[in-house]
């Protein structure tokens, strides 16, 4: 995308709407795990963490899908996810790259801490947090503001530009001559 930099969203911004994004989707979740629990009642760790991510890619796939590259809280604030490819829409891929890229992290560095010899030292809850803290320092140094999240999918956060009102022309709509509107006063 050329010269994206006076478009491109600030991080705090950028948090703000994480965090409503991330209540939004603890409702969801929720809504998921008692529809699920409903069905299946011995739900345990693996299980409700691959659920857990399978909610999160679906929800945030969903959300691009309807509001054309934003979640609630990027819509909430006029932000918008576009290509880096030129500023366009999302392909379908890109969402589930970007939507799946945040879990498969986390996963797979959780996947580390256990099973990796010296790591079980370590105290995973707290190391969990290391990627979501990678990202963030990412996003708040990177020129381009983009994450790990965005790097690999090709991704590029954005204001949208706020709607133009509608303005009246400078002139008259239509012209004396139009029969529509009859011939001009004083005049047979």
């Amino acid at each position: 995308m050329p010269n994206a930099a006076p478009f491109i969203a600030s991080p705090w911004k950028r948090v703000i709407a994480g965090a409503v994004d991330v209540v939004v989707y603890l409702l969801a979740l929720i809504v998921v795990l008692a529809a699920v629990t409903s069905v299946v009642r011995d739900l345990w760790g693996p299980q409700l963490a691959a659920l857990a991510a399978a909610t999160y890619v679906v929800y945030h796939v969903a959300f691009f899908q309807v509001f054309e590259g934003a979640t609630p809280g990027l819509r909430a604030l006029n932000m918008r996810i576009v290509s880096t490819t030129g500023g366009g829409s999302l392909s379908l891929a890109r969402m589930f790259v970007r939507s799946g890229f945040r879990p498969a992290l986390l996963f797979v560095f959780g996947w580390a801490l256990v099973n990796l010899p010296g790591m079980r030292l370590l105290r995973s809850e707290v190391l969990m947090v290391a990627p979501l803290l990678l990202e963030l320092g990412m996003m708040f140094t990177l020129p381009s503001r983009q994450t790990l999240s965005d790097l690999v999918a090709g991704t590029l956060v954005v204001n949208v530009p706020p709607p133009q009102p509608h303005r009246a022309p400078a002139g008259p709509m239509y012209s004396p001559s139009d029969a529509e509107f009859g011939l001009p006063g004083g005049r047979k």
